[in-house]
């Protein structure tokens, strides 16, 4: 389910994040958990409201739909929503 993708969003968000957030995104994709590494990716970006290098909004958002997490998470029932605001907002 597109891990190589998920990788390149991970290592691009190495700039902004600290050391301990990519650890911890690190340890969901190692296991295979890829829907888990890529919530865990947003939280942490949108926590800091700071984009990666290269971000594209439209990428992102398919990314997000091939992990269903349009409608579901295990972290953060809203993510989504938080998402998309977060992403709407790199625009302005």
């Amino acid at each position: 389910m597109k891990p190589e993708r998920l990788n390149e969003y991970i290592i691009s968000s190495e700039e902004v994040l600290d050391t301990e957030a990519i650890k911890e995104v690190r340890h969901y994709y190692n296991q295979g958990e890829y829907e888990m590494a890529f919530e865990g990716l947003l939280i942490e970006l949108i926590q800091i409201r700071k984009y990666p290098k290269g971000f594209i909004f439209h990428d992102w958002k398919g990314l997000g739909e091939v992990y269903n997490l349009n409608n579901e998470s295990v972290f953060d029932a809203s993510i989504w929503s938080k998402f998309l605001k977060w992403g709407n907002d790199y625009f302005n």
